[in-house]
């Protein structure tokens, strides 16, 4: 028996006028996509938690909330609707934003855009995508992003009918301004990414380590907000956002965007000499209740220009070269943990806490508090234990990294701190946790508006824990998991331009999710009904 086919009647839903405030300005993508291992999971227009799994019966595959979803978002899924059709494996989320970006360019030039009611809903900006930066001369001169390109290239071909396409070198020129200047998507609570868009007028916002603004997601609909008071975030020359990953030293930032964006940067933060604190050491001579943190890089006044020894101001001893050779090892060392294989070889949780307690140990009387690495071995052993205790410990350990990382005000801050607060009231210490929610308070209700859900949800947390005070009521909190999310820090939780080097593996298409209907070439324009499993 054939499936139940869902029959609505599509009346969009107007579009709210958002004007641009000094510390909020609402952007939308030019073209977007979910990573491969979230595409049965979210509504492929609305980027929505999907509940109630209606496919397309086009394709079988693709899921959208209602036919408003649907159609909304036909003229992003058209041409994959076709190719999922004989595709062996779906194509990785590199191939499917180009796919989508190329569709959207060629119904531009062609004119067909203006034959689409619903084109340019929700989906306007004041530049055209060849107005935006591409650096195309250094990355033609770049031999990694031309493997790269050729890649997605051959599976734009091979996944794609070639109706849909354009030629391979205005292929090109539109795959340098995606990698150049695409954005990581993040569920609403700020979880995890979801995906990637490529936001034509978010993208001229410039770099800086040391950020005045950050934007965030709804859907697809991406928001940039004022991280300081007094910042006016429509002044695009004295406003910036982080294309990185903050919670890294100088030299790492700099590598990647050099790889990347092909720029050295030269930022307030990286020009900063106490931005080296996050390769400092603990001085090996002073008591052990006493230690002075000093840097080993960049200059200070402790440090001899021309010898390059250091010398403590405090115990007046000078550090000797194998002390800071072994400092420095270090630190390389837990790249190479994380970055390589190593981990996964420990096969057990138990194999993996212990080699990592073994590190914090011994980096720990050597690397300072506010040492990045000391913090990544640190993020390592949070995402690995489970009790309160050890979370509490992890994170109040970790806390003046990521105070020296990030600006007062952003939210990676005040998830660290709800955190701790969490942590402290589980352990039935309310009144102790109280000032780290009010402090997590004061910067999300800054950035967010009031009602939204990350505000709410702490102030809930507030109100419960100054209740379980009054009453010095010893039970446990119990925070639901709706409330309290994964245990989060700035580590996993990526709120900025995620660079374009990351590819999801092809997952390979189910039996069960082929066509449930099939169209011949000249029918191929309707879309289809929906479908409820």
């Amino acid at each position: 028996p054939s499936e139940p086919q869902v029959e609505e009647v599509f009346s969009p839903s107007p579009s709210p006028v958002i004007e641009p405030t000094a510390t909020r300005i609402v952007f939308y993508p030019f073209a977007y996509a979910l990573f491969t291992n979230e595409l049965a999971s979210y509504c492929w227009y609305c980027l929505t938690p999907d509940k109630k799994k209606r496919h397309c019966t086009g394709c079988g595959f693709a899921l959208f909330c209602d036919k408003e979803c649907q159609t909304l978002g036909w003229k992003d899924h058209k041409a994959e609707c076709k190719g999922f059709r004989t595709a062996k494996s779906v194509p990785d989320i590199e191939t499917r934003l180009l796919g989508r970006i190329v569709v959207r360019f060629k119904a531009i030039k062609s004119g067909k855009a203006k034959e689409d009611e619903y084109f340019y809903k929700d989906r306007g900006s004041k530049r055209e995508i060849m107005q935006i930066w591409s650096h195309e001369p250094e990355m033609i001169k770049d031999p990694v992003a031309l493997q790269k390109f050729e890649e997605i290239w051959t599976q734009l071909i091979t996944f794609y009918d070639k109706k849909f396409l354009i030629d391979r070198e205005s292929a090109w020129k539109l795959h340098c301004r995606d990698f150049i200047n695409r954005h990581a998507i993040c569920d609403k609570g700020y979880n995890r990414e979801i995906g990637k868009g490529l936001y034509l007028d978010l993208c001229q916002y410039d770099h800086s380590c040391r950020p005045n603004s950050i934007y965030t997601c709804d859907g697809f609909v991406a928001t940039l907000r004022s991280l300081a008071p007094g910042v006016d975030i429509r002044n695009i020359s004295k406003t910036s956002y982080a294309y990185i990953d903050l919670l890294n030293p100088i030299q790492q930032r700099r590598k990647l965007l050099r790889d990347t964006w092909y720029f050295n940067c030269e930022c307030e933060r990286c020009s900063d000499p106490a931005d080296h604190m996050l390769t400092a050491v603990l001085c090996p001579n002073c008591p052990d209740d006493q230690r002075l943190v000093l840097c080993i890089f960049g200059s200070h006044p402790y440090k001899d220009p021309k010898s390059l020894k250091i010398t403590c101001p405090k115990c007046t001893q000078t550090l000797s070269n194998d002390y800071v050779a072994y400092a420095i090892e270090q630190m390389r060392s837990v790249d190479k943990i994380f970055e390589t294989e190593e981990m996964g070889k420990l096969k057990t949780r138990k194999e993996q806490l212990d080699h990592l307690n073994d590190l914090f140990d011994r980096y720990s009387s050597v690397l300072a508090p506010t040492n990045v690495f000391l913090g990544k071995v640190i993020q390592g052993l949070i995402e690995r234990v489970t009790s309160n205790e050890d979370l509490l410990r992890l994170h109040l350990a970790s806390e003046p990294c990521v105070r020296l990382c990030f600006p007062k005000m952003h939210p990676a801050v005040a998830f660290h701190l709800r955190n701790i607060g969490i942590f402290l009231s589980n352990l039935e210490q309310f009144e102790d946790a109280i000032p780290y929610f009010q402090d997590a308070d004061q910067m999300l209700s800054f950035i967010f508006e009031h009602d939204h859900q990350l505000v709410v949800e702490n102030r809930e947390l507030i109100n419960i824990a100054k209740t379980k005070t009054e009453q010095k009521n010893t039970s446990s909190l119990k925070v639901s998991q709706d409330a309290n999310g994964d245990i989060l820090t700035e580590a996993v939780v990526k709120l900025a331009v995620t660079p374009p080097t990351v590819n999801t593996p092809d997952v390979p298409i189910n039996g069960d999710t082929k066509a449930l209907v099939d169209f011949t070439d000249d029918k191929f324009d309707d879309m289809p009904p929906l479908v409820t499993e």
